[in-house]
């Protein structure tokens, strides 16, 4: 069954999600330390919404995480997580708020199961806090998971569960639900709400190239604490949203080496900024840009 399971990027409409959201495919017996990391650099957006049309913004966003693995039975594993997360938001006309770097510490545990016939679980809990001040209270985040992966057949895989998370005076819930599908020996689907949306075409046992929708500024409607706001918009929240389309270069090793480089072109989206009690919300909307993107993964 684990040959059979189709890997699945870190994004979440997402994903991305960063580093929050993992269907921990890395986990096996022969491989107790996962490393995996990822940098993605978007172009100039110009923004749209009247008040600052004109001004424009630049975004990136990376992170580093590593797993400790071990199984506790021959069916059920347990996977430590510790990481870090990077994002940019340059707008040099911000009205409401000045910083652009944002830092983020991670931590979670994951619990995976094969001990049900056809059937692998996840459940996983964590949480993330901004390393500027450490303040979980006004900072911390608290996500969790349940994911469920039934093989149906020998090519196609269904999906259910849910995802979401609560924390600077916000929270969300989504439910988990799709199919991945093998045609062949060359193409892979994923269609995981709200995980996956790709299709890989393999060259080889090594080399593969995908197409996947991507997405931009951690979960959606994932809160982060602001950095140098005016006001009321001291320790203010703000949330960015954008979706985008690429196309990657993969290569992989039997020995659980991965990875990617590619780019494709973000559709645009916004950025909603409130104040510290999360009121008195304000959209900015910015146009399209491309990007480009690396990934690198291992374990041992």
């Amino acid at each position: 069954m684990k040959k059979k399971f189709i890997l699945l990027p870190l994004f979440f409409l997402t994903a991305s999600y960063y580093n929050l959201v993992t269907d921990y495919s890395f986990v096996s017996p022969d491989s107790h330390v996962h490393f995996d990391s990822e940098f993605r650099q978007v172009g100039k957006a110009k923004f749209r919404t009247r008040s600052v049309h004109g001004t424009h913004e630049q975004y990136q966003d990376g992170h580093a995480n590593l797993y400790f693995s071990h199984y506790i039975t021959e069916c059920n594993a347990l996977s430590w997580e510790a990481g870090y997360n990077y994002l940019h938001f340059g707008w040099l006309h911000n009205p409401r708020f000045r910083e652009s770097n944002y830092q983020f510490a991670s931590a979670s545990l994951g619990w995976i199961s094969t001990s049900i016939k056809d059937w692998r679980w996840v459940l996983s809990a964590g949480t993330s806090v901004d390393t500027k001040t450490w303040n979980f209270g006004q900072s911390g985040v608290y996500y969790g998971l349940m994911w469920g992966r039934y093989q149906f057949s020998d090519t196609i895989g269904m999906h259910i569960g849910w995802t979401g998370y609560v924390g600077v005076k916000n929270g969300y819930m989504l439910p988990i639900i799709g199919i991945d599908w093998s045609v062949g020996d060359h193409w892979k689907f994923n269609g995981i709400f709200p995980i996956n949306l790709s299709i890989e075409y393999l060259f080889n046992k090594y080399l593969s190239a995908s197409a996947e929708v991507g997405a931009f500024g951690m979960p959606y409607r994932f809160p982060m604490r602001v950095h140098g706001g005016k006001g009321r918009f001291h320790n203010g929240i703000f949330e960015v949203y954008s979706k985008g389309l690429e196309l990657d270069l993969n290569f992989h090793t039997n020995n659980n080496f991965s990875a990617t480089v590619g780019g494709g072109w973000n559709f645009g989206g916004w950025i909603l900024i409130k104040d510290h009690e999360n009121h008195h919300p304000k959209y900015y909307h910015f146009n399209g840009a491309p990007y480009a993107q690396g990934k690198l993964a291992f374990g041992f």
